[in-house]
């Protein structure tokens, strides 16, 4: 995994979000998104976060699942779809990307694919075309579910960033579960990979 600047100083960059079933999102009417969507910008307001990318726990989706959340979204917030992801700025230039594809296989295929043949694909471009717009790994990956799990949703996404779980329902996570997850974030002492000697 590429490590950026904002790793090793310990910043709160990347705050990736992965909660709900894609048949949850399906639900989720459009002002159910928008005070979802809000409850997560304002919870990550003022701790410097300039991403917040929010994806499915689990579930299976086709291409027509995929549009209806978008056309959710894009009803709701505006922004930019590419692909399976909507992408909307938030207050303070905090991007949001909220990202349909469950399967985080699916997910790396599909960021291969994009990648020009003529070009040779190295680590750095694979991050930048799966991580999109973000500029790094997540730093924090907040999972709603079970701590005995690692939803299939997340490959590479795991690599250096921290894990909070917290066993709470989509439509149920609120200001307060977040800036929980943080303050769990902001006690840790990182390691990126590394033990303790």
């Amino acid at each position: 995994m590429v490590k950026t600047t904002r790793d090793v100083t310990g910043d709160l960059a990347h705050v990736l979000v992965c909660a709900g079933t894609v048949a949850e999102w399906l639900e989720t009417t459009p002002a159910q998104w928008k005070t979802q969507i809000d409850a997560l910008v304002r919870s990550v307001s003022g701790v410097g976060v300039r991403w917040l990318s929010i994806y499915p726990y689990s579930g299976s989706c086709s291409a027509l699942d995929r549009t209806t959340i978008c056309n959710a979204i894009l009803q709701t917030f505006g922004g930019q779809r590419a692909g399976d992801r909507v992408s909307v700025v938030a207050a303070d230039g905090l991007i949001v990307v909220i990202d349909t594809c469950a399967d985080g296989q699916e997910r790396f295929i599909n960021a291969v694919a994009q990648l020009s043949s003529s070009q040779a694909i190295d680590e750095a471009k694979l991050a930048a075309t799966l991580l999109s717009p973000a500029s790094g790994e997540p730093d924090l990956v907040l999972i709603l579910g079970s701590p005995t799990r690692v939803p299939e949703s997340l490959m590479w996404e795991l690599a250096y960033s921290e894990l909070v779980f917290l066993n709470v329902p989509w439509l149920k996570c609120d200001v307060e579960h977040i800036q929980m997850a943080i303050g769990d974030f902001q006690r840790r002492d990182r390691r990126f990979g590394g033990v303790d000697s």
